[in-house]
């Protein structure tokens, strides 16, 4: 084999190490955004997920919602939503990033002053919560990169009032690529029933999944 043609391969196989390197570094900030990258990538999660929070909460009755968790914020643009339309209700976040609790304050700002709105950082396994205290716990996009899957639903449910709800929106080609064992949607329905959730609907549009679980 001629040495140009050797170094090519050397060359290629170097690139795609450095890629498969950099995907991994970049589904790590995903999942736990920390120093520069890490708030740079919540800032743009501040709007990136504007239209698939306000896509999910389209489809349940926010109205009804006094006191809510939102899983895994990100940027915080969910909590937004919810405080824009009612500012006496009570939201409380959690998250396993600092980045996104300081993002997420920041754009929640007069919320957070006001105290409707409590950020913690924390594990969705380990929710830092008593039993039955939510009419709403939100996870968007987040559960692609729970560590304890299972663990992390069984902690939603438990703080939920009954007949509080469940909703996960996500993208549907995330959850193909982190989550493929649950890319046919039936069988993470099937998950959820599981755990012990009464009733659980699904709602496509485009790209978009939602899941609405009762407890």
């Amino acid at each position: 084999m001629k040495k140009k043609s050797i170094a090519k391969i050397w060359l290629i196989g170097g690139i795609l190490i450095l890629a498969a390197g950099l995907i991994n570094y970049l589904v790590n900030q995903s999942r736990n955004p920390e120093g520069f990258v890490g708030k740079a990538m919540t800032k743009i999660w501040s709007s990136y997920f504007t239209d698939q929070n306000q896509w999910g909460y389209s489809l349940i009755n926010i109205d009804e919602v006094e006191t809510s968790l939102d899983v895994g914020f990100g940027g915080g643009s969910g909590i937004k939503y919810l405080m824009k339309q009612n500012p006496d209700r009570t939201v409380y976040g959690i998250d396993i990033s600092d980045e996104a609790v300081e993002t997420a304050a920041e754009i929640n700002k007069e919320y957070v002053d006001s105290g409707n709105v409590i950020l913690k950082v924390g594990d969705v396994a380990a929710l830092p919560f008593d039993n039955n205290i939510f009419d709403l716990v939100a996870a968007g996009q987040t559960q692609i990169y729970w560590d304890e899957l299972e663990k992390g639903l069984s902690e939603c449910r438990r703080v939920l009032k009954e007949n509080g709800t469940l909703l996960i929106t996500c993208e549907i080609d995330k959850i193909e690529y982190h989550l493929p064992e649950y890319k046919n949607s039936d069988d993470f329905v099937s998950l959820l029933y599981t755990i012990g959730y009464s009733e659980v609907s699904v709602t496509i549009s485009n790209n978009y999944i939602a899941f609405i679980c009762m407890k």
